[in-house]
């Protein structure tokens, strides 16, 4: 299953494959190679709206903002299990986790200057302003933070529920579709185009594996 074999060596193939495929991406981007496909898949999001969908993406994409710190659901449930006595390593491992992934998108955000998409998102009768990656709208649309803060947060978390079950289902598996929500919801909104979502879900996905790896994640009982 995947949630089982997420956390991989740092000196493995598949630790080469992302940081290759991020450092691919991160250059087509740069390039400009990405602008007709990420402007067709907006075009098709964004035209397909309804009211339903409008509030949905607006819960789920708010889920991955850190602020307020208060209202942030991967920070509140980092905070439990730090508290927690018998998962506070855990915990301390996502917030390490849910930082330096926003930090690393950041940096990267100053390297491979991308415009953000020309495209206002309202729902008429909501006062909704949605966070940006870089709290300001100048910040580069390369990569999402949003995309990379989820995929880490469910690489550890699917990982601490590895053989978890409800059921038929793997708890750890369900997990990761929790990144490919937030992924869809920041193009739905307007925030990001594909190519954003992808670049930041592979360097959330490098970074926890790298934190992970650190911190013997696979040490954890």
């Amino acid at each position: 299953m995947l949630s089982s074999v997420a956390l991989v060596p740092l000196r493995s193939l598949t630790f080469i494959i992302l940081l290759v495929s991020f450092a691919v991406v991160s250059v087509m981007v740069g390039l400009r190679v990405t602008d007709a496909l990420d402007n067709h898949v907006l075009n098709a999001l964004t035209s397909s709206r309804t009211y339903i969908l409008d509030i949905t993406m607006v819960v789920v994409t708010t889920t991955a903002d850190i602020f307020p710190v208060y209202f942030s659901p991967m920070l509140i449930i980092s905070f439990i299990l730090l508290i927690r006595r018998k998962s506070r390593r855990i915990g301390a491992i996502l917030i390490i986790v849910i930082l330096v992934a926003t930090l690393v998108t950041l940096q990267v955000k100053n390297i491979v200057h991308k415009d953000r998409p020309e495209y206002e998102f309202n729902i008429e009768g909501l006062n909704y302003k949605l966070e940006y990656d870089a709290l300001s709208k100048a910040s580069s649309s390369y990569p999402s933070a949003h995309a990379a803060r989820s995929a880490a947060f469910a690489l550890i978390i699917s990982y601490m529920l590895k053989g978890k079950r409800v059921g038929r289902f793997n708890l750890g598996f369900i997990l990761w579709l929790y990144p490919l929500l937030i992924s869809l919801s920041r193009v739905y909104v307007g925030e990001h185009y594909v190519t954003d979502v992808v670049g930041g879900t592979i360097l959330g996905l490098i970074v926890a594996n790298f934190i992970g790896r650190v911190f013997k994640l696979s040490t954890i009982n």
